[in-house]
């Protein structure tokens, strides 16, 4: 095919990906403008904001969560007296907490002194209609539900490529500007900001609640800084706050994110996304327009002039903080040198000699083997008792070798799996085994009647699975099935989250809400990890389960539903029982039918069958080995299922990289493998390693591994070596001890010589080459590559690069 005619194919395919996959690649351009943040390094935030907040190890002494309200009045009080320019309150003052009713009237009369504070609000789900943002409910804090004069500001924010904040939002008639923007208090035209962190949140001026205390006590001078500056108070401990990625924190807190966002605001420096789909068809344009540009320059100029537009269009983001589709330039670029490249090879390409077959030379190994292992158990036979112990050392060491070849030859044979048509797919469940046969039995007779379930095994077993069977067989299967994580449930959000609220119930709750028993109301609720839920969650659940009846939170009424329920555990709940962790009533109420699976170790039958379905349920079809396969059938899976599934997504991903199909021992992690596979490379580094690296060792070698040319072994002995270089990090003492595995004097000076001639040699052509530039050398250096198998060729490049670094 015509170059030109196969660049325009590809770049045309791969802009027709681009846009299928606009949001993975939208996210890919957003990660490529956070590492060259990353890589020009941080910028100074604005010196008008200071942030105090309220650490773990504060909460610890002023403590417990929620502190009394009358610390931020005292706060506030000292702000007062410094000066302060603004303070907004990133915490949000709920009204729903009692207990802090005493401390509300003090910190109101305290609220209602500062004429420049700003507390916080919370929207509810926030659409965006017609480039304006539109919410259903708006949580006011209690102090300005008191006081309306009080400003307020939200906090939400949206994750959309980056971080965004509404700068305002629409509430009925009514809307709530953005925390950030009420401080900054003047109007921006745009409806929202891309948030650009410009350094980690430390470096702002900032302190910890006591330490500001302290600050106070000591009349500290740095207290000075406080006068005319924005102050931001918010808390920093990271199991209360909303952690949030950014640039240059792995997580920051709420109070930091709308610290930068202050920042922004002030210095003019969010990121610009709108300029992002109109650069998409400039680039598309673009990169067709390279097709004839790079027709007539050479390949390094084409990748200089591609690598260094790249850099300017991220220095334009770095400057004017301008978001651009870098992927709809880059990608289609590199697709093009690919093109060239490839076209570069097929018109310098060699047919490299001493091209073998492994699979071929493991054949005739073994068969030379089992050979050699008749003819001497043969002649043992025939030999008298007190000359047999030599012929049983060599027949000993023979059958060694066999296991290795066959297990070697095993790696690179394809095994044959059990066809779907041999096992059973049961609602997802994928099995063979009398065991689970049983269950799938048990499942299909509890199903149809309205028994409490309980079901238990390991985690990785599969009891999600056997849920929604169980759910999909019953009577109430067009209904709906409600999962919920019973270990994901925090004592707060729990009344709230399964039972509801009715509207007006607390602040902020200006609709009802149903809760997760009534959504699955006529069908089932499947509560797992049932064994991680408090003595509080019990309780109510076993009301439920006696009489079907639960109070919505803010409603005199009692509700009533009718749910089947399923639960399931990993934990021993007669043991929990008897710790005092689990109520023997409840355990009884949910134990009316128990299921229970069995490991995965303990219905061994059911791995190929699982192995088969998890190789086959994309749309390349892979296979594995008999070696693979075997070390997968003998594994302990202490994860079960899900851990089969992870190592055999781990293994495509490996063959993917190589282009291949077959899965093999290299594939799977190391503690599966029981026998290393020895590979041609390491046979032939075994056998010269038994002949002590002599000057015959390299044809000796060649006639016992079946006659294969003395060039296939010293190219193969050439290139091993200089991998084992490389991975010693260029260390030749470290290499030859790797290479020879022995301390023998002699042999390391064997071995030593031969790896230094190999690499003076190469020193010695890079020399004579004029240029530096690793292309040019490797174009003229190359018979070194011309009967070095193709596997180590990577690793001679790295030991060229190697030497031009030290030149």
């Amino acid at each position: 095919m015509n170059q030109i005619l196969l660049k325009i194919i590809t770049v045309s395919t791969i802009v027709l990906f681009l846009i299928i996959f606009y949001s993975f690649f939208r996210n890919t351009d957003f990660a490529i403008s956070n590492s060259f943040s990353k890589i020009f390094g941080e910028r100074q935030p604005d010196s008008s904001i200071i942030i105090i907040h309220i650490t773990d190890s504060d909460i610890q002494q002023i403590g417990p969560w929620p502190i009394k309200r009358s610390y931020y009045a005292l706060l506030l009080q000292y702000l007062n007296q410094l000066e302060t320019k603004k303070v907004g309150f990133e915490i949000f003052l709920s009204a729903k907490f009692a207990s802090q009713s005493v401390y509300d009237r003090v910190l109101q009369k305290e609220l209602e002194k500062f004429n420049n504070l700003v507390l916080s609000s919370v929207a509810g789900d926030i659409k965006e209609i017609n480039n304006q943002y539109i919410t259903d409910s708006l949580s006011l804090p209690s102090p300005k539900l008191l006081n309306g004069n009080i400003n307020s500001g939200h906090t939400n924010f949206i994750r959309e490529y980056g971080i965004k904040i509404p700068l305002s939002i629409r509430y009925g008639n009514n809307s709530e500007k953005a925390l950030s923007l009420v401080l900054f208090d003047k109007n921006i035209e745009r409806p929202d900001i891309k948030i650009n962190f410009i350094s980690t949140w430390q470096k702002f001026t900032n302190y910890s609640f006591i330490e500001f205390l302290q600050k106070i006590q000591s009349n500290d001078p740095q207290l000075n800084l406080f006068k005319n500056k924005i102050v931001l108070i918010g808390i920093s401990d990271r199991q209360l706050s909303s952690g949030i990625s950014a640039t240059f924190d792995d997580v920051i807190p709420g109070v930091a994110l709308h610290a930068f966002a202050l920042d922004n605001l002030i210095n003019k420096r969010y990121i610009l996304d709108e300029y992002y789909n109109y650069s998409i068809p400039v680039f598309i344009i673009f990169s067709l327009a390279l097709i004839f540009i790079f027709r007539t320059a050479k390949l390094y100029w084409n990748l200089i002039a591609v690598f260094s537009l790249f850099f300017f269009l991220l220095l334009i983001n770095r400057i004017l903080n301008i978001e651009l589709a870098y992927t709809y330039f880059l990608i289609p670029a590199i697709a093009q040198i690919v093109v060239e490249v490839y076209y570069k090879m097929i018109e310098s390409r060699k047919v490299i000699s001493g091209y073998f077959n492994e699979t071929e030379i493991l054949k005739n190994l073994l068969a030379k083997n089992e050979k050699q292992l008749f003819q001497l158990e043969k002649e043992l036979n025939l030999t008298a008792t007190g000359d047999s112990a030599l012929l049983l050392d060599k027949i000993r060491e023979l059958k060694n070798n066999l296991i290795i070849l066959k297990k070697s030859e095993e790696d690179l044979k394809e095994t044959i799996l059990e066809s779907d048509t041999n096992f059973n797919n049961f609602y997802g469940i994928v099995y063979k085994s009398p065991k689970m046969q049983l269950v799938v039995d048990l499942i299909k007779k509890a199903a149809p009647t309205d028994a409490a379930i309980l079901i238990t095994g390991e985690s990785g077993t599969g009891k999600e699975l056997a849920a929604k069977a169980i759910h999909q067989l019953s009577k109430r299967g067009e209904q709906k099935l409600v999962a919920v994580n019973c270990a994901a449930l925090t004592e707060s959000l729990l009344e709230s989250e399964l039972f509801g609220h009715v509207k007006g119930a607390f602040t902020g709750a200006y609709n009802s809400k149903l809760g997760k028993f009534e959504l699955a109301d006529k069908g089932s609720i499947f509560l797992d990890e049932i064994g991680e839920t408090s003595e509080n969650f019990q309780v109510k659940l076993l009301r439920v389960l006696q009489s079907g009846e639960f109070d919505k939170v803010g409603s005199e009424n009692t509700s009533k539903v009718d749910v089947r329920i399923i639960a399931a555990t990993n934990k021993d709940l007669l043991k929990l029982i008897g710790e005092n962790k689990f109520r023997e009533d409840l355990y009884y109420r949910l134990n009316v039918i128990n299921i229970h699976i069995e490991p995965l170790r303990d219905r061994k039958e059911d791995i190929e069958v699982l192995i088969s379905y998890f190789l086959t349920e994309e749309d390349i079809k892979y296979q594995i080995s008999l070696a693979a396969k075997d070390a997968l059938l003998n594994h302990d899976w202490k994860g079960n299922v899900r851990e089969l599934e992870s190592v055999l997504k781990r293994a495509k991903v490996f063959c993917q990289t190589d282009n291949r199909t077959l899965i093999q021992l290299n594939d799977l992690p190391k503690e599966l493998i029981q026998t290393g596979k020895h590979g041609f490379e390491e046979m032939v580094l075994e056998s010269l390693r038994s002949k002590r690296f002599s000057h015959s060792a390299i044809n000796e070698t060649a006639k016992e591994l079946g006659n294969v040319s003395r060039t296939l072994i010293s190219e193969n002995f050439r290139g091993y070596s200089l991998k084992l270089y490389s991975e010693a990090n260029y260390d030749i003492e470290k290499a030859v001890n790797i290479i020879s595995q022995t301390s023998d004097v002699d042999v390391n000076i064997k071995v030593k010589s031969k790896l230094e001639t190999w690499l003076t040699n190469i020193s010695k052509d890079v020399d004579k080459c004029k240029s530096k530039d690793f292309d040019v050398v490797k174009s003229e250096l190359i018979s070194k590559y011309k009967n070095l198998p193709q596997k180590y060729h990577v690793y001679l490049d790295l030991v060229i690069k190697k030497i031009l670094n030290q030149h």
